[in-house]
């Protein structure tokens, strides 16, 4: 009997010590703010009692929570069925009384039915596994209402006010508890307002159903419509030594990745086989003058695109409006020569994919920072605003492989900002991984349009020789580079309208190093060029730059 006691006294003390080691929280303020879109910020500030050391604390938080927190502490965040927890974990051990503050916002509070908006604000989870010994909270409004709360919880039911002090004054509503709330007891708010009182996207399927279904809806027909109007066999590339066999430098940008046809690099062809040359003065005066007339070896349409360069005589000025023309004239014409020549005619329209997934982009920029965005009138106004700007960074952003491909450094740059600048403002709302999805499949659909529809077979092949030889002069080494001057004396100069063309003029002169060059022979300035490849290639530019803003103004 004696022994028999005795175990249930050391079992009497062993609970004693356990119960006693329980964390309990003496004081507990909830304060929420709400805003005209209905959701919510919380902060929760608490004292817990610890006895003894716990080496985890859990704070579980209302459903749907985001952006959680706990001041001066890194804390992690798990789930606990539909309710997220922030965790707290130290080695040694909390011991004591510590006060801690818990920030996060939450959304999908409020719901209409019968001409009425109901919010249902969950002040206390009923996932908390301390008992508080008192609690007061705070509800904050957008601005004043008419309707009285009520209030519910896990233990009280609906006769929770017989124990609560309640304040109502206009937007404020307040209230202590002074019998406390036990371990895992709940405390919801529920408050019937007028059908106007919040405003833009309060209801709980805003943006996490319906938004995000109409999103992946566009992104899906987006693919979609690729897979049966688009879709061609994958491109076999390897690296070849030669130009493409049908097509000339200025042409390079729009097989490669749709592009503009560039006039200044077919100006540059011509005048290496010996058509032309081309003059830059001291004073920055562009001249090109015949020196040859192109016949029928060449193509009809490079035959008529010189006459009209040369139309009004042996020198053109590269400042003149016949230049400007002639360019233009250009684009148009080797652009339609190219589309009938590449794609079937039974091939979609690549805009139309591509317009799809900016439409998608734009609207899940709108719905990101919806929650951010004032009530009213001017809610509307930015909401528009945030969707033609979300658009246009998303437009950006689907161009990015196509700048890749022709060499456009600065536009690279800015489609990468536009992505950053997309992510922190959805990180700063509620739709940072549907923004981050939607980039992801812009990407996609730049990467899939970049040559066009449905190509034919010569397509495949000219666009496939196109890559081959951009991948040869990415890679090529200055001992072949070398090699090949050896072979022919003017290999430099041929072949930079290509390099150019692609984006690699810089690359490629640099391949050459120090290496004397030849003198060029359609390309003279006022005085002696730089007999390197990467000297000359800075002074070709220049006039490249005049003859390109002869183009654009």
């Amino acid at each position: 009997m004696k022994r028999l006691l005795l175990l249930l006294a050391c079992l009497l003390a062993l609970c004693t010590t356990v119960c006693a080691a329980e964390p309990a929280i003496s004081e507990m303020k909830t304060d929420c703010t709400l805003t005209g879109s209905g959701s919510c910020q919380v902060t929760q500030t608490f004292t817990l009692e610890i006895s003894g050391a716990q080496t985890q604390l859990r704070f579980p938080l209302a459903p749907g929570a985001k952006k959680a927190s706990v001041a001066g502490y890194d804390a992690q965040k798990q789930t606990d069925g539909d309710c997220p927890v922030l965790v707290l974990t130290d080695a040694s051990g909390f011991t004591g009384t510590r006060t801690f503050t818990v920030m996060y916002t939450v959304s999908g509070l409020v719901s209409e039915a019968d001409g009425v908006q109901t919010l249902k604000l969950p002040l206390m989870s009923a996932k908390w596994p301390y008992a508080i010994e008192k609690y007061q909270f705070t509800v904050t409004m957008p601005k004043p209402f008419e309707s009285y709360p009520s209030f519910s919880s896990g233990y009280y039911a609906d006769v929770i006010s017989d124990y609560m002090d309640l304040n109502v004054s206009e937007s404020l509503i307040s209230g202590t508890l002074a019998t406390g709330l036990k371990d895992h007891e709940s405390l919801d708010m529920t408050l019937t307002l007028d059908k106007s009182y919040f405003t833009g996207a309060y209801t709980s399927l805003s943006f996490s159903w319906v938004g995000m279904v109409i999103i992946l809806l566009l992104l899906a027909l987006a693919y979609g419509y690729w897979f049966l109007s688009l879709r061609s066999l994958p491109l076999r590339v390897s690296a070849r030594m030669l130009p493409p066999d049908a097509a000339l430098p200025c042409d390079m940008p729009f097989l490669l990745a749709g592009g503009q046809i560039q006039f200044n690099m077919l100006v540059c062809h011509w005048a290496s086989l010996g058509y032309l040359t081309i003059f830059c003065s001291k004073n920055g005066r562009v001249a090109l003058r015949r020196r040859v007339d192109m016949g029928n070896e060449r193509r009809q349409s490079e035959v008529r695109l010189f006459q009209m360069l040369f139309s009004q005589g042996d020198v053109c000025e590269g400042a003149s409006l016949l230049y400007k023309r002639t360019a233009e004239k250009a684009d148009e014409v080797l652009r339609r020569y190219w589309t009938r020549k590449l794609y079937r005619k039974s091939s979609g329209n690549p805009l139309i994919m591509r317009g799809l997934g900016i439409l998608a982009g734009a609207l899940a920029s709108a719905e990101a920072v919806s929650p951010l965005l004032p009530a009213g009138f001017v809610r509307w106004l930015l909401l528009i605003l945030v969707f033609v700007l979300g658009g246009a960074l998303f437009g950006v952003i689907l161009y990015a492989p196509s700048a890749f491909y022709q060499g456009k450094t600065p536009m690279l740059v800015l489609a990468g900002l536009s992505a950053i600048a997309l992510l922190v403002l959805a990180q700063l709302g509620e739709g940072l991984l549907a923004v981050l999805l939607v980039i992801v499949c812009v990407l996609g659909i730049g990467m899939l349009t970049l040559h066009g529809g449905q190509r034919t077979p010569f397509g495949d092949e000219v666009i496939a020789q196109s890559l081959g030889y951009r991948k040869f002069l990415r890679r090529v080494t200055q001992k072949q580079l070398l090699a090949r001057l050896q072979q022919d004396s003017q290999y430099f100069y041929r072949v930079l309208p290509y390099a150019e063309a692609m984006g690699l003029g810089s690359r490629f002169a640099r391949a050459f190093g120090g290496a004397e060059l030849e003198q060029c022979d359609w390309y003279q300035e006022s005085q002696p060029l730089p007999r390197t490849a990467a000297g000359f290639y800075s002074s070709l530019r220049e006039a490249l730059a005049l003859l390109e803003l002869s183009i654009r103004k």
